[in-house]
């Protein structure tokens, strides 16, 4: 017998992670990361097999029979269960301190924070790694070679969040070692080997990640303040003891809209305009309608929560804001009765007053000419202060507009066109 091991170095260049609330240790409403019997964020290995055999499906047909034989064959009179060859021997944690974000649902009517929805997400930080221990028996050569190629092309998303950009990651490194059990070299150095050293240290690959397909790809400029809380006070913060409510940041400390943020406000908007001109689409359905003919399902995806769902054809990714100015603020609710400041009832807020960031949303399936304009169509409103982002854009928060050179507005009437006239194509 021929054993082949592979170890893949994967590299995360989005915050996500497994999630597994069975594991979590906190009380309240906080989704959980995974963890093996050590406390350490875990990336399970049913998560490995079924991401790399969809990748295999669709770039290697030819090697997704190497993944065994059951699923949707398993209905039939003559299909027959068959086992892997490919076997995923565990994952190792390598780096990467987990943290938790802040997040709520947006209502589908109003666009804005729906009620009784705050949560909290466990996630690890952009440039965590895992390496991934494969192991392949009497695998034909050039089966061995193609294998190889495939996972030099992988760029898996693992856990939550695919439609948010979260858990995007790339291959860094690969190592592979071929060991001939019927020969006694072969025999000596399994024996010797994997005792010391399990998997084969993977070595690093100089292939850049490929950039992703982008639907939109917009600069915004902050108008006025933006606030989208639930964060921590950064290192250099000097508040006393005054309470204050913190803007979110990434792992670099930045100020952040968050692509789960952006996704609520483009999906309400985008649900909004089809409403207006005539096309199908939700109705304020808390988790979509799933029809055909609506695009904002299409788009965004839905769950009905009875276990029909679809994938989002897009993911809306974090937006990290660049030379940024925050500022504290103080507000004071106003008693209804006297017409004057309550009591009690003063508390402060940070803003980022001032900064840019990018729109990107990345196309995941494919996007019709259609799909394309509504997704401008929405860009363009954010662009008029038709609606906001973060928190009391009612109050004049949250405006921001397009400073990109390359973007022009899209034609509405070509759009309402569009919309109306190509519904379930």
């Amino acid at each position: 017998m021929k054993v082949t091991l592979f170890t893949v170095r994967v590299r995360m260049l989005s915050p996500g992670g497994v999630g597994g609330s069975e594991a979590s240790r906190d009380a309240g409403n906080t989704l959980g990361l995974r963890r093996d019997p050590w406390d350490r964020p875990h990336l399970p290995g049913t998560t490995v097999a079924g991401n790399l055999r969809d990748h295999c499906r669709r770039v290697a047909p030819d090697l997704q029979d190497a993944f065994g034989r059951g699923g949707d064959d398993l209905g039939r009179s003559d299909s027959v269960r068959r086992g892997s060859d490919i076997q995923v021997l565990g994952t190792h944690h390598r780096h990467g301190t987990s943290s938790v974000r802040t997040r709520t649902a947006i209502d589908p009517l109003r666009g804005a924070a729906r009620s009784t929805s705050l949560h909290q997400v466990e996630q690890l930080p952009a440039g965590t790694e895992f390496d991934i221990v494969l192991r392949w028996d009497d695998v034909e050569p050039h089966r061995r070679e193609k294998f190889v190629e495939v996972l030099r092309a992988w760029q898996p998303r693992f856990g939550r969040g695919a439609s948010y950009g979260a858990g995007r990651c790339a291959v860094v490194g690969l190592g592979v070692a071929d060991y001939d059990l019927t020969t006694r070299d072969g025999l000596y150095r399994w024996l010797q080997q994997t005792e010391s050293q399990p998997y084969p240290d993977p070595e690093p690959l100089s292939e850049a990640p490929a950039e992703p397909s982008w639907a939109v790809d917009v600069r915004f400029d902050i108008v006025d303040g933006i606030h989208i809380g639930g964060g921590e006070p950064p290192e250099d913060a000097e508040n006393g003891d005054v309470e204050v409510g913190w803007v979110q940041r990434d792992s670099e400390g930045r100020p952040v809209v968050p692509g789960s943020s952006l996704k609520g406000v483009l999906r309400s908007r985008a649900e909004y305009v089809c409403r207006v001109v005539g096309a199908t689409t939700c109705h304020g359905d808390e988790r979509g309608c799933g029809a055909d003919a609506c695009r904002p399902c299409r788009i965004f995806g839905y769950t009905d929560g009875t276990g029909k769902a679809r994938r989002a054809a897009v993911a809306v990714h974090d937006s990290p804001i660049e030379n940024e100015r925050t500022e504290i603020r103080c507000r004071v609710a106003i008693d209804r009765f006297t017409g004057g400041a309550r009591d009690q009832h003063l508390y402060h807020t940070e803003l980022v007053v001032a900064g840019s960031s990018r729109l990107r949303v990345e196309e995941l399936a494919h996007l019709d000419a259609a799909d394309r304009l509504l997704l401008h169509a929405v860009v363009a409103d954010l662009h008029d202060g038709l609606v906001g982002l973060g928190a009391r854009t009612t109050a004049g928060q949250g405006t921001v507009v397009v400073s990109d050179g390359a973007w022009s507005r899209p034609d509405l009437e070509g759009v309402a066109r569009q919309l109306c006239g190509s519904d379930g194509s």
